[in-house]
C-alpha cells in the first residue's frame, strides 16, 4: 500500500522539525563550551534532560511499556557510540564552523553503506561504490588539506568529527542490528545511560563547576531538543519512505550556516560549498538508489 501524499508533507515537516532542532542543539552547546564548562558535566545535564523527554514523550504517547529492554548488550553498544559520538562532536565544536562540521557528517550514510558491504557482506555494486567515493571527494574539497597541510585550519578538530561520524555510522548499523529486538523508545532511553554515566565518572575526576542558572538550562534545552529530535525522525520515518525523509538532512548545511553567520560571523567560502554540493548530491543519489533496490527486492520476493 502506497503512502497518501498529505503523510509526505508530515513526515518533511518532522524531519525539517528535527534537524533544525539539532542545529540550535550543537549552537548552545557551542556557546556553552566558551565558558569554560566541562565536556563531562554537559553529557551529564543533557544526558538526564533527553531521558526526561524521552520518558516524558512515551508517557504522554501511552508506550512506557516499550522502554522494557529486551537486550541490554546491544543497547550497550548503542549507548558506548552515541557517548563516543558526542564527545568527539563536543569537542570540535568551538573550534570549528557549524557548516564545516556538518558537510563531513553527511558521509554518514555512506560509512553506513560501506560498513554494511564489510561487516554485514551486503553487495556494494558499482553505484553504491561510485557515489560512496564522490562523497569522499566532496569532503576532500571541503576540508581542503591544503589549509590543512598550511596550518590555515586546525587538524585535530577535523580528527574529532570524523571520530564523530564513525562512531555515528556504528551506532546507525548497530541500529539496523537491535532494532530487531527493541522498540524505538528503548534505543533513545537505555543509551541515554551510557552518557549519564560516562557524565558522572568525567565529573568525580575532574570536579563540578559553577555555572550560571541561563548556562544550565542551555544545556538541558539542548539535551532536549537533541532527544525530541530523534523521536521526530521516528515519527517522520513512519509517515514516508527512508528516501523521502532523508534529503533533509541536508537542511543542516543552511540552517548551520545561517546560525554561524549571525552568531560567530562565520561565512562559508569556495571550498566548503563546493564540496558540500558534491556530497549533497551523492547522498541523494545513494538514497534514491537504496530506495530503488529495496522495491526491487520487494518485487523478487
Amino acid at each position: 500500500m502506497s503512502t497518501h501524499p498529505k503523510h509526505y508533507a508530515r513526515a518533511a515537516s518532522f524531519a525539517l522539525t528535527a534537524f533544525t532542532g539539532w542545529v540550535i542543539s550543537d549552537a548552545l552547546l557551542k556557546l556553552i563550551r566558551t565558558t569554560g564548562i566541562p565536556a563531562g558535566q554537559l553529557l551529564l545535564i543533557s544526558g538526564i534532560s533527553g531521558m526526561v523527554v524521552v520518558f516524558t514523550v512515551a508517557t504522554l504517547r501511552g508506550t512506557v511499556k516499550k522502554l522494557q529492554p529486551h537486550k541490554g548488550r546491544g543497547l550497550f553498544a548503542l549507548g558506548l557510540c552515541q557517548t563516543a559520538a558526542w564527545l568527539f562532536w563536543v569537542y570540535a565544536l568551538p573550534h570549528l564552523p557549524l557548516a564545516s562540521m556538518y558537510v563531513v557528517a553527511f558521509m554518514t550514510p555512506m560509512i553506513v553503506a560501506t560498513f554494511a558491504a564489510v561487516l554485514l557482506k551486503e553487495h556494494l555494486g558499482w553505484k553504491r561504490a561510485s557515489a560512496i567515493a564522490s562523497g569522499f571527494c566532496g569532503v576532500i574539497i571541503a576540508v581542503n588539506p591544503l589549509n590543512l597541510m598550511n596550518g590555515d585550519t586546525p587538524l585535530l578538530p577535523y580528527v574529532f568529527v570524523f571520530g564523530s561520524m564513525a562512531a555515528t555510522a556504528t551506532q546507525m548499523l548497530l541500529l539496523r542490528i537491535v532494532g530487531k529486538t527493541e522498540s524505538s523508545e528503548a534505543m533513545s532511553f537505555h543509551p541515554r545511560l551510557i552518557l549519564v554515566a560516562t557524565g558522572l565518572v568525567y565529573c568525580a575526576s575532574t570536579g563540578f563547576v559553577a555555572m550560571s542558572p541561563l548556562a544550565f538550562l542551555a544545556i538541558c534545552a539542548s539535551g532536549a531538543l537533541g532527544a525530541t529530535g530523534w523521536a521526530l525522525m521516528a515519527q517522520a520515518y513512519k509517515s514516508a519512505p527512508a528516501a523521502a525523509v532523508a534529503p533533509f538532512h541536508y537542511s543542516q548545511m543552511i540552517t548551520g550556516s545561517i546560525l554561524g553567520y549571525f552568531i560567530w560571523g562565520d561565512v562559508p567560502n569556495a571550498y566548503l560549498i563546493t564540496g558540500a554540493i558534491v556530497i549533497i548530491v551523492s547522498g541523494i543519489y545513494l538514497v534514491r538508489h537504496e530506495r530503488r533496490a529495496s522495491r526491487l527486492m520487494v518485487r523478487v520476493e
